[in-house]
């Protein structure tokens, strides 16, 4: 399905999850929080910019109205009409049981599009795309206007595609767009932020079925370590779309081996395309190590450094 893997555009692709990591490691408790510094861990790669923040509830012992940062959306600033949704995956007790909650069943959005895990849709449904003013970009933002976001209404696809109604572009770049321009996304997501792509992905295309004039098209799915999503009906509905889907698994890693795989019971199928490969040798034996972004990285590019904590010497 689509372009086979390219290690380069992943590795890019990565960054972006780990800039989302850094910006909720900051403060966890920041549900708009600042863009990494250059010079940071973990930066905002080179020609990007940040458009908007993605928050969540925890449905979970009434956690519903407690919200997190969970990632972001980035334009390029050269080229408006790109961007790339980067979901970082989960992070605490609340989260991994809502992850754990596996019984199947229609997708809420888009219910014709096959079953998945309930503990997923439930997360999916809570999801809020809240515009990030310019001001927060250059680090000029006020605090009257800090308290005042502007949210975006309706289910996560349609939040997007009201986003990008918001967004200023110049009109030179307009012009040289052309009539009815598409707006171009990669979306991309580690663990959980995997199934949370891979259920936009599906809204997205019913959607966009339905109404070939919504804006955005999703070029490229690129995942790691993601669960299972869905059953047999979702994931074929989910394979003959016409993108790029690379689903990168560590063969060590236990997070793509759930939920459980039993026919008739939980007849969960993870999509394609695996792009898989094995830590074994190349970082400690160990489920965090194996399941760490920086892993799977470092098998795109062995330059890429591991966790410390993880490295065998």
């Amino acid at each position: 399905m689509g372009r086979p893997l390219v290690n380069s555009e992943a590795v890019l692709y990565g960054t972006f999850i780990n800039t989302a990591y850094a910006m909720f490691d900051a403060n966890n408790a920041d549900l708009t929080p600042p863009v990494p510094a250059a010079t940071g861990p973990a930066p905002m790669p080179g020609g990007w910019e940040m458009t908007a923040w993605i928050q969540m509830s925890d449905f979970a012992f009434g956690g519903g109205e407690h919200k997190r940062f969970y990632g972001f959306i980035a334009r390029n600033v050269a080229d408006p009409y790109s961007h790339i949704l980067a979901i970082r995956g989960t992070e605490g007790a609340v989260e991994w049981y809502d992850d754990a909650v596996c019984v199947p069943r229609a997708f809420t959005p888009v219910p014709k599009a096959g079953n998945v895990a309930s503990g997923f849709d439930d997360i999916y449904s809570t999801l809020q795309v809240v515009r990030c003013p310019r001001e927060a970009v250059l680090g000029t933002l006020t605090p009257e206007a800090a308290a005042t976001p502007q949210t975006m209404t309706g289910t996560f696809a349609d939040q997007i595609e009201s986003l990008l109604g918001t967004l200023p572009i110049t009109a030179a770049h307009t012009a040289a767009a052309g009539p009815n321009p598409k707006h171009n996304f990669v979306v991309t997501g580690h663990s959980l932020g995997g199934a949370l792509t891979t259920l936009y992905t599906m809204e997205h295309a019913v959607k966009k079925k339905a109404d070939p004039t919504r804006k955005v098209v999703i070029n490229v799915v690129c995942t790691f370590a993601s669960p299972r999503v869905g059953t047999e009906a979702f994931v074929q509905a989910f394979d003959g779309l016409p993108i790029d889907s690379w689903r990168i698994a560590n063969a060590q890693d236990l997070v793509p081996k759930v939920p459980p795989s039993i026919a008739l019971i939980l007849p969960y199928q993870h999509v394609d395309t695996l792009y898989g490969f094995d830590s074994s040798g190349v970082v400690k034996f160990n489920p965090t190590c194996w399941h760490s972004m920086h892993t799977y990285l470092h098998w795109l590019d062995p330059n890429q450094t591991l966790d410390t904590a993880c490295r065998l010497t």
